[in-house]
């Protein structure tokens, strides 16, 4: 089996992108409007929310690097702020699709559960609710979850 890589598709790229620039572009000038006035209750809230959206522009941005890549040995990504994981299949008990929260409304994300280390929520194979739906997200997580079962079955 050959290396596969899997990012966000064409439609989230693109509104990490937009909304980075939304959300940077909103904290900079709130961050500037308040230093040019002098210090007080309102400026430094405006300020402390200009901040936070600067946060929430970075988080963005690094969303449109995340990946997920795996062969028939191991699996392993990169996730929000530059996180990186890599886990032997075999030491992989689960690979399953579950809600990201409880409810109905929630998107679907592919969740590997490691042997010692607990679970974890794949970055880049996310199944959006509603338009930002990947097209191919029930294609890339039974990918994921085949190539799982095969590992483990070549290893028993």
């Amino acid at each position: 089996m050959k290396h596969v890589t899997y990012r966000l598709p064409p439609a989230q790229l693109r509104r990490q992108w937009i909304f980075s620039t939304l959300f940077l572009a909103g904290g900079a000038y709130l961050v500037y409007r308040g230093s040019l006035f002098p210090l007080s209750a309102r400026t430094a809230v405006g300020m402390a929310f200009g901040v936070l959206l600067i946060t929430g522009g970075l988080l963005q941005v690094n969303g449109v690097f995340t990946s997920v890549s795996f062969d028939e040995r191991e699996i392993r990504w990169t996730g929000v702020l530059g996180s990186r994981k890599r886990f032997a299949w075999a030491d992989v008990t689960s690979v399953e699709v579950v809600k990201n929260r409880n409810r109905p409304d929630s998107g679907d994300v592919v969740r590997v559960t490691h042997r010692d280390r607990g679970d974890f929520k794949l970055p880049a194979v996310i199944g959006m609710p509603g338009a930002w739906r990947d097209p191919a997200f029930e294609a890339k997580a039974a990918h994921l979850i085949a190539t799982w079962r095969e590992a483990t079955v070549a290893a028993a």
